[in-house]
């Protein structure tokens, strides 16, 4: 019901905002936000940016064949298209219904990171890990793919090599809560289960005695956790064209298959057979800053003022 939605939402915005005092709008998607973005432009003449977002790919482009033309329409009005990774970014090129536009919007794209916490820019460590120790920050939802990456763990044990490897997780809940618990409560020796925690002093530390970081996520929009570990020069188990892929060179951990077992699996024991191959100086995290982040987005709004 996409078409009918964007109307509705559209009228309650014109009751809801005097839009002759507005000077510029951002869509912070493209398919809900930017439809919005796109009625206001027609009738009101208001220019506007579009972000790209991971629903926006692996949602609407994906499943949702009847709302590409609007798709297409709200990305040939845009001034500026925004994307927050790379790994979007190609994706979202190579897509069937934005080939045909490509040449015509291509000069209007920009890719602009997210940004993470001061606290953890301002407390970065280049410490080498050893060990054989892993480490899990997010909840357990179908997407985060938490059952795959334990039964990866549970492979790699076997090898007499890596016996001692472990995994801990913090956060949990959502919908793969109950299988990824049942596993848990099934190998004490594997998993060490701690529960969210709130507490960035506490966090760090966590990231501080582990060795290596693991979210191989089924999709993912960019991933503030992965750049977190990296700060702490965890090398990162990440997932291949999604997320923080193709923002930083191989030296920072390795993309994965998510939905393959041995491939999480052998990216895991490559990272901890190669260590010291790993680091987080390629990294200029000045680039994940808000305020350096925040000042870009000030720039363009400018402009097209």
């Amino acid at each position: 019901m996409y078409h009918i939605k964007r109307r509705e939402v559209f009228s309650s915005i014109q009751q809801k905002v005097n839009l002759t005092e507005v000077d510029l709008v951002h869509a912070s998607t493209l398919f809900t936000d930017g439809g919005q973005a796109f009625l206001i432009n027609k009738k009101y003449k208001i220019p506007y940016i579009v972000t790209v977002r991971n629903t926006d790919i692996n949602g609407f482009l994906k499943k949702l064949p009847h709302t590409w033309n609007s798709g297409r329409s709200i990305l040939l009005n845009a001034k500026r298209i925004i994307f927050v990774s790379q790994a979007l970014m190609d994706k979202f090129m190579g897509h069937r219904a934005i080939r045909s536009i490509l040449p015509i919007i291509k000069d209007r794209i920009d890719l602009i990171p997210n940004g993470i916490d001061n606290y953890y820019l301002d407390h970065i460590s280049n410490q080498q890990h050893q060990g054989h120790r892993l480490l899990y920050v997010g909840d357990f939802s179908k997407n985060k793919n938490v059952r795959r990456l334990c039964e990866a763990i549970i492979s790699i044990k076997e090898d007499r090599l890596f016996k001692d490897i472990s995994l801990t997780l913090i956060g949990g809940g959502r919908d793969s809560d109950g299988i990824v618990q049942k596993i848990i409560k099934a190998h004490p020796d594997v998993f060490l289960y701690i529960g969210p925690i709130y507490s960035k002093d506490k966090l760090l530390e966590e990231y501080a005695s582990h060795s290596v970081f693991a979210m191989p996520s089924i999709t993912e929009t960019f991933g503030l956790v992965y750049l977190e570990a990296l700060t702490q020069n965890l090398p990162v188990v990440y997932t291949k064209g999604q997320g923080i892929d193709g923002l930083f060179n191989q030296s920072i951990g390795i993309g994965v298959n998510p939905k393959s077992i041995p491939d999480i699996k052998n990216a895991i024991i490559s990272i901890l057979s190669n260590q010291n191959d790993y680091s987080n100086k390629v990294i200029d995290f000045n680039n994940f800053r808000w305020s350096t982040i925040a000042q870009k987005y000030i720039n363009r709004y400018k402009l097209i003022i």
